[in-house]
């Protein structure tokens, strides 16, 4: 039993070019010189070298020549500190140089002179050799310079490391080939003989031989090459010791994937047993053809080879021909008894019998009657051996699997972990190609084979072949292409073509589920999971079957597919399949993540094998995870592989689903989702090491824009729970429960519910959060501009980079940086953007250099991308992540290979001066860039070449262009403060220019549904506008105090992000405009109450820091100091009809008037409740106060007296929560705790006929309508209920708000409509005649609303929420307006607005605007 606790469980866009005075003092002069004088020192004996070349006769003058020079730039590389590692690696190896030399110098000078001449081979090669060395002093020459003060100022890099290790390269080969040279001349001249040992049999032996029906293909040497010399050295050795060994393993099955190589290696033993006299003969069986498919002709053939091959068995081999002359009619194995095995016993000789490519026998049957056979034969002969190949295939296996006595070497060939496997590979396709392609593209033609040698064979030859009209590079280009079909989709499709029709839907359904698999299933595995979700498969036929391109690991049973080549190829036939119609080779993989989520879930619930509290029997919360000695061994005992599986999975099958598989597991999610299973399910997580995973796998499911919300809200929550106690769950089990849950914030989904499961756990009394962090306002940390920002693809991370030369990360739902700064560049890094699947990021600067990165690790990958000849200012992925293109300050967009790192083809040439933007089109079959010349072109990104100007009219420069997500529409920013919308393919402007922007317009971008754009301007400020009418979305984002760089929209299209020359980032809600992160405060504690005076010149805020403030409504300023004089929190509060007093009530039972002038109290606080006072309102009048309080009583006060009037209404049986006065001041209405809203008469103090019943749970909210006729009123029930005012009677249903509170009700000054808001943080209008929902919720408060009211105009909105925020919205269009007025920390039960209310909000500590003067009135626009 657990003893974890007892129980239950940039402000300029242009670069300052000024240059400093450089300083001329004696010591930089010096300094010069002293660089001179190294230069000429080291210059002078290469030049000697050069000379000496030309001149002498004897090579050994010019070789101690070429030594001199070595060591003279050897004593400049051992200087250099920049790329340091880089130039001592160089030293090194011209260290050894220096001594091979030596070593031949002493050779040679022991020679006679007449052995040492030169000629002009050996010249040219010296010549090459001094040339080397001199472009390596040239660039010592140049760091020595930057080193100096002159030159350093002037210089803007370090020598590029890659430049350095070119060097290595080419000194290494000049340093060979002359060398090997100077061997060649020195030695003795070595004759070589060759004589013809074959000879001609003309005997009749040898005319009795040719009666056999024989393969006449069957030679290796007509269908297969051998390996290339240095290829497959360790395989071939192990092969040949086994041939040259004992026979207790006389048979070698070499078995591997298709493709890996096995015939070239069989052919290679051929030959060598061949020349080694222990060759009987061999056999290759091809499936493409008759007679190569079958055993029919395989004795014959392999008893010819033996008779001419082995000349002591050929007697014997005639002799069997001779007497069984009609043995071609006998069975297979008696022909291969006498034939084969009765011949090689009459010798005591060893004899190998090669038989290469098995499993392409096309019959099962002969498969397993050759291998029988074979089996028997070594048994009978003890001088027989056979080496054989084959793809893994169940019948061979069968067979042979019992079998002690063979030697089996599998997936030996293709396995890309023997590095010899790679190499060799590389060792191929160079001398094959050799000089065809670069080696950079020769070395992504290695990786892409991933140990195939067939597929590098494939690739060579479509690169030799002489009747293509395509360069060497397009055909590449299509090897490399993740989507083009490779040519070995014709071995897979053989595979396929051999099953039986009848199975292709149920045997697809099974690979569909292997596919979606994130990690091999065993077969018991798969077995239950066909079992589960009703599908009649047979696992171990699907295997045998597929075994040629399956495996099932012997030890774990864990089914493999043997080679990524088969994911893609299934993956892309069944997307042609379903695209013609055909259901052959169908795979919808939506069904089959739906299937395995359905399995996961049912293991995560299951009563028996599913999670449970403390899964692994630890006994003490004492110890970390990874300080439990046995925890692999309670792990691996405890928490089955099914379970395992599903822990770490479930969620990222279930966000490949669709919404029918989301209803359908609808209650198992919920099930998995609620506690205290969702914490049981985090033990296995936490002991798994999947912490990670767990979050990335609940974000990828909140994300899907169809979640159903209760489902995304409790999701989210438990997200933010795994991220902020993230450690402690990683790090111990136990502190899931006796940490992080009692440390969660009081109002979190898992905090409020674990309280009731786990009722001893540790109870923490004070200081816990409210809620989880908000976003942070803004994102800082760079020290300069910001240049580009990025979003990654799944909306989780977003890169930025600066003005200060350094790359950042953030996490999109924090707003934390994500590791340290990446850096690399020395020069502003001016364009960024993440790869489409998320994993790299590109970025420019103006060093003149685009870098690549880990976007997991940080980590830059290769060497920086050179060709610009100026600064870099943008750069993009291609659609599918295999280019990138690039503009300049040098007027060039270029074309790049990410794999690669290199250019393709030449630079694209057009445009006359920067171009400031560049971007592919979605498809990735265009390009389109804006330049300072102020034109737009179009490119063609297949052949790099233009495809028109667009004649767009406008006469100033374009800094910026993007596509539409459909690539129809561009849209354009310009210098001349104007956007505009393009038609591609009529080539026309969409529309007038769109106008709004004081400044150049420096970035734009759509949203992903294409509807709107969002602009970002020199003004400051971020636009968003509409597509379809050209019009603006709302009013301007402000919030920068700089240039807005760059914007975009996240991948949902929810938020938006902008960097700004102000150093921060921003993030903005999409629908709204708002900026999303937390709010300025002024309150030092929650704020609970906000009202408009009646003029709306000022606002009065209250809050649990016991104090009142008044704020000017038209600047966000406060007024004065806070009101203070309450003992406890301020709960309501209200204006007086003139606007001269405030009246406010506490917690502290009393209420208080405030004059609003002077912030002076007035006179002594109305005693008399005996517990809070929870609302107070003025009559019409202004003449009385009339208060509700938590003593269930309601009091009535005169104001000009202080005094109560008559005595206290009684009548409800729970803390009176709201009240209000009738438009004519003659009734009271109060909603309470239990559950009742009561009417009173305000003369006499006398209840109103009986109480209004019907709802379910307390009355937070409660209002009568303009006219008075009707009452409505918000419950704790989540609903909404509208009664007649006289009667007393309900009108119609009650108006519904699914799974929250109703906290706020109000009416709209017309009485058609209502506004409310609740606990799921939005406001929402309803209509009072239909009951129906008018238009979207509001959305846009970070918590509960506690308050709302219409304007007297009903145009707009205001609400104000626990989020410590007041919102004004526009009543008709749900859009904020502006930003939150930031008055508090608390939030706020009620609000009023004055007929001519206005809007401002100022920055409280700084002073800045935050946006301008709103005036609330019906003629806003």
């Amino acid at each position: 039993m657990s003893k974890w606790f007892k129980g239950k469980g940039k402000t300029s866009r242009s670069k300052n070019t000024s240059t400093a005075p450089v300083s001329q003092s004696n010591a930089t002069t010096a300094s010069t010189s002293s660089g001179w004088e190294k230069t000429r020192d080291t210059a002078i004996p290469i030049l000697e070298f050069v000379s000496n070349i030309a001149e002498a006769s004897d090579i050994l003058s010019s070789l101690k020549a070429a030594c001199k020079a070595t060591k003279q730039i050897l004593e400049m590389t051992r200087t250099m500190q920049n790329n340091k590692e880089d130039w001592e690696r160089l030293t090194k190896r011209l260290q050894g140089h220096l001594e091979s030399m030596n070593d031949l110098i002493a050779k040679l000078e022991a020679d006679p002179e007449r052995n040492r001449k030169t000629n002009e081979s050996l010249q040219q090669l010296l010549r090459d050799y001094a040339k080397k060395l001199d472009e390596i002093q040239k660039a010592l020459t140049d760091e020595e310079r930057a080193r100096s003060r002159l030159w350093s100022r002037a210089r803007k890099m370090d020598m590029d490391a890659g430049n350095i290790r070119e060097f290595h390269q080419d000194i290494d080969d000049c340093h060979q080939k002359l060398m090997t040279a100077l061997a060649i001349s020195s030695a003795v001249d070595i004759q070589t003989i060759k004589g013809d040992t074959k000879t001609l049999m003309k005997d009749v032996d040898a005319i009795a031989m040719t009666l056999l029906p024989v393969s006449l293909s069957i030679s290796s040497s007509t269908v297969h090459n051998g390996c290339n010399p240095k290829t497959r050295v360790a395989v071939l050795n192990s092969i040949r010791i086994w041939g040259e060994g004992e026979f207790n393993e006389p048979i070698f099955w070499l078995c591997d994937i298709a493709g890996s190589g096995k015939s070239t290696v069989s052919t290679s033993m051929v030959k060598f047993w061949n020349e080694k006299g222990l060759l009987g003969g061999h056999f290759f069986f091809s499936a493409a053809t008759s007679d190569e498919s079958t055993i029919a002709n395989m004795c014959p053939s392999i008893a010819k080879q033996m008779f001419d091959n082995l000349q002591m068995l050929r007697p014997f081999v005639v002799d069997a021909v001779k007497r069984h002359t009609s043995i071609m009619t006998s069975p297979f194995e008696e022909q291969f008894r006498k034939l084969i095995v009765e011949p090689i016993n009459h010798q005591n000789i060893p004899v190998i019998l090669v038989i290469d490519a098995l499993d392409e026998c096309k019959s099962v049957t002969e498969r397993r009657r050759l291998v029988e056979t074979l089996s028997m034969a070594v048994r009978e002969s003890a001088n027989l051996k056979i080496f054989m190949t084959s793809r893994p295939d169940p019948v061979i296996q069968a067979v042979l699997g019992s079998l002690p006595f063979k030697a089996k070497l599998e997936d030996r060939l293709h396995d890309a972990s023997h590095p010899d496997n790679t190499n060799d590979i590389a060792i191929y396709i160079d001398e094959v190609i050799n000089g065809m392609l670069a080696d950079d593209k020769k070395r992504h033609l290695v990786e892409n084979s991933n140990g195939l040698f067939i597929w590098a064979s494939i690739a060579c030859r479509m690169l030799k072949s002489e009747t293509t009209l395509e360069t060497p590079e397009v055909i590449y280009d299509r090897l490399v292409s993740l989507d083009q079909p490779g040519d070995l989709d014709h071995i897979y499709d053989l595979i396929f073509e051999r099953i039986d029709p009848n199975s292709f839907t149920i045997m697809f359904k099974m690979l569909g589920i292997l596919l979606a698999a994130f990690e091999p299933l065993s077969t018991d595995d798969l077995e239950d999971l066909l079992k589960h979700v009703g599908i009649r498969g047979n696992v171990n036929a699907l295997i045998q079957n597929l075994g040629s391109v399956l495996s099932v690991d012997r030890n774990t049973n864990l089914i493999r597919f043997r080679h990524h080549t088969l994911v893609k190829y299934l993956r892309r036939r069944s997307r042609a399949s379903a695209a013609h119609g055909h259901d052959k080779a169908h795979i919808d993989m939506v069904e089959a993540h739906g299937q395995v989520a359905s399995w996961c879930l049912k293991r995560l619930v299951s009563s028996t094998e599913g999670v449970k509290f403390n899964i692994c029997q630890i006994d003490s919360s004492f110890y970390l995870n990874r300080h439990i000695p046995d925890i692999d061994t309670r792990i691996s005992t405890f928490i089955p592989r099914r379970l395992h599986y599903a822990s770490l999975h479930w969620l990222f099958h279930l966000a490949e689903t669709d919404d029918t598989w989301r209803g359908r597991l609808k209650g198992k999610l919920q099930h998995i989702l609620q506690i205290p299973l969702v914490l049981h399910w985090m033990e296995i997580v936490s002991l798994t090491r999947g912490v990670p995973r767990a979050i990335a796998g609940l974000r990828a499911v909140t994300r899907h824009p169809r979640l159903e919300g209760k489902t995304r809200v409790r999701m989210t929550d438990i997200r933010r729970f795994m991220m902020a106690f993230s450690v402690p769950i990683q790090e111990s089990v136990a502190h899931i429960y006796i940490s992080a849950l009692p440390f969660a914030p009081k109002r979190s989904i898992l905090h409020a519910e674990g309280e009731g499961w786990f009722a001893n756990n540790l109870a923490v009394i004070q200081g816990l959060e409210e809620e989880y962090p908000g976003l942070p306002r803004t994102l800082r940390g760079h020290q300069g501009s910001i240049m580009a920002i990025s979003i990654s693809p799944d909306g989780s991370r977003i890169v930025s980079s600066s003005a200060d030369k350094a790359i950042r990360l953030w996490e999109a739902d924090t707003g934390q940086p994500l590791g340290e700064p990446l850096q690399g560049h020395e020069g502003w890094v001016s364009a960024i953007g993440f790869s489409p699947d998320g994993s790299q990021i590109v970025s420019g600067s103006w060093d003149k250099t685009i870098r690549l990165w880990d976007a997991d690790t940080g980590q830059s990958l290769g060497v920086p991308l050179r060709s610009h000849e100026g600064e870099v200012w943008a750069v993009g992925f291609s659609p599918d992540g295999l280019r990138i293109v690039s503009s300049s300050e040098d007027t060039t967009i270029r074309l790049w290979e990410v794999d690669a790192g290199q250019p393709i083809g030449d630079p694209l040439r057009g445009h006359k001066d920067s171009v400031w933007a560049v971007v592919f089109s979605p498809d990735g079959s265009r390009i389109v860039s804006s330049s300072e010349d102020k034109t737009i072109r179009l490119w063609d990104a297949t052949i790099g070449q233009p495809l028109g100007q667009l004649p767009h009219g406008h006469k100033s420069p374009v800094r910026t262009v993007a596509f539409s997500p459909d690539g129809s529409n561009l849209v354009f920013g310009f210098g001349d403060k104007t956007i505009q919308l393009w038609d591609v393919d009529a080539d026309r402007p969409l529309g007038k220019p769109l106008l709004g922007h004081r400044g150049s317009v420096l970035a734009v971008a759509f949203s992903p549904d294409g509807s709107r754009i969002i602009s970002g301007s020199e003004d400051g400020t971020t636009r968003m506008w509409e597509v379809e009418t050209g019009q603006p979305f709302g009013e301007p984002l402000r919030g920068h105090g700089g240039w807005v760089n760059t914007v975009a929209f996240s991948p949902d299209g929810s938020w938006i992000i902008s960097g700004s020359s102000d150093e921060t980032i921003r993030m903005w809600e999409a629908d709204t405009g708002q900026p999303l992160g937390e709010p300025l405060r002024s309150h030092e504690d929650e704020v609970l109450d906000v009202a408009f005076s009646p003029d709306g010149s000022r606002i009065a805020s209250s809050s649990h820091d016991k104090s009142v403030r008044l704020w000017e409504a038209s600047t966000g300023r406060p007024l004065g100091e806070p009101l203070r004089g309450h003992e406890s929190s301020v709960l309501t509060i209200a204006f007086s009809p003139d606007g001269s007093r405030v009246a406010s009530g506490s917690d502290d039972n009393m209420i208080r008037m405030w004059k609003v002038d002077t912030g002076e109290p007035i006179d002594e606080p109305l005693r008399g409740h005996t517990g809070s006072v929870n609302a107070v309102a003025f009559s019409p009048d202004g003449s009385r106060v009339v208060s509700g309080s938590s003593d269930n009583t309601i009091r009535l006060w005169d104001v000009a007296t202080g005094r109560t009037l008559g005595e206290p209404l009684r009548g409800h049986e729970h803390e009176v929560l709201t009240v209000a006065l009738s438009p004519d001041g003659t009734r009271i209405i109060s909603g309470s705790k239990d559950k009742t809203i009561r009417m009173w008469k305000v003369d006499s103090g006398e209840p109103i006929d009986e109480p209004l019943r019907g709802h379910a749970a307390s009355v937070n909210a409660i209002a009568f309508s303009p006219d008075g006729s009707r009452i409505v009123s918000g419950s704790d029930d989540m609903t909404i209920r509208l009664w007649e005012a006289e009667t007393g009677q309900l009108l119609g249903n009650p108006l519904r708000v699914d799974g929250f509170p109703v906290l706020t009700v109000a009416f709209s000054p017309g009485g058609s409509r209502i506004v409310s808001g609740s606990d799921d943080k939005m406001v929402r209008i309803w209509d009072v005649d239909t009951g129906q929902l008018l238009g979207e919720p509001f959305r846009g408060h970070q918590s509960w609303v506690n308050a709302v009211a219409f304007s007297p105009s009903g145009s707009h909105v205001v609400s104000c929420s626990r989020d410590r925020t007041i919102r004004l919205w526009k009543a008709d269009a749900g859009q904020s307006l502006g930003e939150p007025r930031r008055v508090a920390q608390s939030s706020t039960l009620a609000v009023v607005v004055s007929p001519n209310s206005a809007a401002s909000v100022r920055d409280i500590e700084t002073g800045q605007v935050s946006f301008d003067l709103l005036p609330i009135s019906d003629g806003y626009q």
